[in-house]
């Protein structure tokens, strides 16, 4: 449940309208216990059904249907109490290493600018998010397609911008600048449509350049970018609930990749279940040799609006090779915890 810290409504200098303004604290604390395999290690783990995080977010009325608006999202590690890391192509943690922007929304749309979650990821459909047991979750099996792209779920140095919908449609805008020499800009554009039990995405993205080396020495030296010139990745996504059951699909093609690992996808489902609700997702990545693929499944148990229990299972071919084990080989895991939001 999501408190207000600050409301108040001033007098405007210039005119006796009122301008309402709004800030307001909320987050969540997850945290369980997993084995992932055979030989593993017990570990109690956070963030494996939804991220810990605090976020502040406000708005401000300026009048004319157009609004302020803010959010300062920092991810953490419940277990440690160490922050989260701040990107997949980036070291380090820091405030906001979730998304953090600021910008203004209205009959026009809505632009902003920060660190906002990437035109790619907030297109995608997966049955459990971007979660479950660590190393067999969807998005793991679908990452390192966009690897070339620089991409993580959120992007740095960004400016968006969400057109209105019409008739359930809505085009979507990304630029973010290397700001490095010889770099290369990222840019994300997306046609998506909500109507109904029905939502799908079409996306075309590519990250910014954002590493860069030197060759040579003296008058031939020159900076170059690690990842020359990275190519799009396109991504397609939908979603079909029937009321019984909903069912998940996403689907990405990076140009950047041979034929034998340029493609991968995520087919899942949800169903309610009693106070809960069970999903499962099957996974692929194509890999040289052999395709990565994973199961995974679970079930959600809702004591409260706001806390949740949950138990994991999943299951990973030889080529999923899951971080921490000794040797390629196809694996099981199971995980379970509580999560609580305010």
């Amino acid at each position: 449940m999501k408190k207000t810290l600050i409301a108040l409504a001033a007098v405007a200098a210039t005119s006796a309208s009122f301008a309402q303004s709004s800030v307001t604290l909320s987050g969540l604390i997850d945290v369980g216990f997993e084995k992932r395999f055979s030989g593993d290690a017990n570990k109690v783990t956070g963030n494996r059904n939804a991220t810990s995080n605090w976020t502040i977010s406000g708005t401000e009325d300026l009048g004319g249907g157009l609004k302020a608006v803010f959010k300062a999202s920092t991810s953490f590690n419940p277990d440690d109490g160490t922050l989260g890391a701040l990107s997949a192509n980036t070291s380090g943690s820091a405030f906001g290493n979730n998304d953090m922007f600021v910008g203004l929304t209205g009959n026009f749309g809505t632009l902003r600018a920060g660190r906002p979650v990437n035109t790619l990821a907030g297109n995608a459909f997966f049955a459990n998010g971007t979660k479950g047991v660590t190393g067999y979750d969807a998005n793991t099996v679908l990452a390192g397609l966009v690897a070339n792209a620089g991409s993580s779920v959120y992007v740095n140095n960004a400016i968006q911008y969400h057109s209105p919908r019409f008739a359930g449609f809505q085009v979507q805008l990304e630029y973010a600048p290397s700001e490095i020499t010889n770099g290369d800009d990222g840019y994300g554009v997306a046609v998506r449509y909500d109507n109904g039990p029905l939502s799908a995405s079409l996306v075309s993205y590519q990250g910014a350049g954002t590493v860069q080396f030197t060759t040579g020495s003296g008058a031939t030296a020159k900076t170059i970018p690690a990842n020359l010139k990275p190519k799009s990745v396109t991504q397609l996504g939908a979603a079909y609930d029937f009321a019984v059951a909903k069912v998940f699909f996403t689907y990405r093609d990076d140009s950047n990749q041979t034929s034998d690992k340029d493609t991968g996808y995520a087919l899942g489902v949800t169903a309610p279940v009693g106070p809960g609700s069970i999903y499962a997702s099957y996974n692929v990545a194509e890999a040289s040799g052999s395709d990565k693929r994973s199961i995974i499944a679970g079930y959600k148990y809702n004591l409260s609006k706001r806390t949740q229990a949950y138990f994991q299972l999943a299951n990973g071919n030889a080529a999923l090779n899951v971080s921490g084990a000794a040797t390629a080989k196809s694996s099981n895991g199971y995980g379970f915890g509580l999560t609580h939001s305010f």
